[in-house]
């Protein structure tokens, strides 16, 4: 009987920017093509000025440096897209090592990166009025089987905020309760609840003259099943009794994701910071020779997007 081939699973996450109303005033214009070209100028400046962006990962001494990006552009239903490839490295390591033809023990200023995190745009105008149409990007993340998924998104979002300057829309918290209302019921809910506390003062006496500093972090995941909105409501208001500082709901209805998060940012005024964000999840698959041999391949990568750039717009249009 023959082997079966080895399959892999590449998720891209698909996510929309801020809806852009003066296009006139970004873009220079109101077309495709004068979108497509903001783009390129972006990109480009970003190049010729040889320039870099870092930020910090949370609670982690590692630092992320996104350091070049390339592209090409493919045409896709109405118009073109733009294939990123971007360049990004990790820094300040204070643990780990490689080995080859000898080991090599990781220091503090070396960097471990990779030229091939691929990123999609694709311009969208919708409206009836030409004087008022509604601009945004649809953006997707190629997430391949090389690579931390996480790390891919949180470059992607940092190229889009801090060097193409379109952001990934955050939704205010009424609308999205608002289109899950119109559902009734949310097939799955996971809520994560964290807390981060000094707590020098539980470290015993003979022990404190020694002591730096100290935290206690607290964690707790609940999953539900088949929730009513209004009782996933009460679940996000619910004040929390064990004094938690951060709530994140992740409420998954088909290829949909909805992301919710409070955090206390103020305990004297119980001010709360609250983000929320829909994502369209989006998976397709390779065999094990299309691994070893087409995976950063700028052709076979449009190929595998073009179908799910093409149903999140059916289902966009449909919504």
């Amino acid at each position: 009987m023959a082997k079966k081939e080895k399959s892999y699973i590449i998720k891209v996450p698909v996510y929309t920017t801020e809806m852009i109303e003066n296009a006139q005033d970004i873009f220079g214009g109101i077309t495709y093509e004068n979108m497509l070209s903001f783009l390129r100028n972006k990109i480009n400046t970003f190049k010729e000025i040889g320039g870099t962006v870092d930020y910090d990962n949370r609670n982690k001494t590692r630092k992320t440096v996104i350091n070049g990006i390339n592209f090409t552009e493919h045409l896709a239903g109405e118009t073109s897209c733009v294939l990123m490839q971007i360049s990004a490295y990790s820094t300040n390591l204070y643990d780990g090592y490689l080995e080859a033809e000898e080991k090599i023990n990781f220091k503090k200023n070396y960097k471990i990166g990779s030229e091939t995190n691929f990123v999609m745009i694709y311009p969208v105008i919708k409206g009836i009025d030409r004087s008022n149409y509604l601009r945004y990007f649809i953006v997707l993340v190629y997430e391949d089987p090389t690579k931390n998924n996480e790390e891919i998104s949180k470059i992607a979002k940092v190229v889009l905020n801090r060097i193409l300057n379109i952001p990934v829309a955050n939704i205010k918290l009424p609308t999205i309760l608002d289109e899950l209302r119109s559902i009734g019921t949310i097939p799955e809910l996971q809520i994560k609840y964290s807390a981060v506390y000094n707590h020098e003062n539980d470290v015993d006496l003979k022990y404190r003259e020694y002591l730096v500093s100290g935290k206690l972090k607290k964690q707790k995941e609940d999953n539900f099943k088949n929730m009513p909105v209004d009782k996933i409501e009460e679940l996000l208001n619910e004040p929390e009794e064990e004094d938690y500082q951060k709530k994140e709901a992740k409420l998954f209805i088909g290829k949909k994701e909805y992301r919710i998060s409070k955090e206390l940012i103020n305990e004297a005024s119980e001010a709360l910071k609250e983000t929320a964000e829909k994502v369209f999840n989006a998976s397709t698959s390779i065999t094990e020779e299309e691994l070893n041999n087409q995976i950063h391949n700028t052709e076979f990568i449009f190929s595998k997007l073009t179908p799910i750039l093409e149903n999140f717009l059916s289902s966009d249009n449909e919504s």
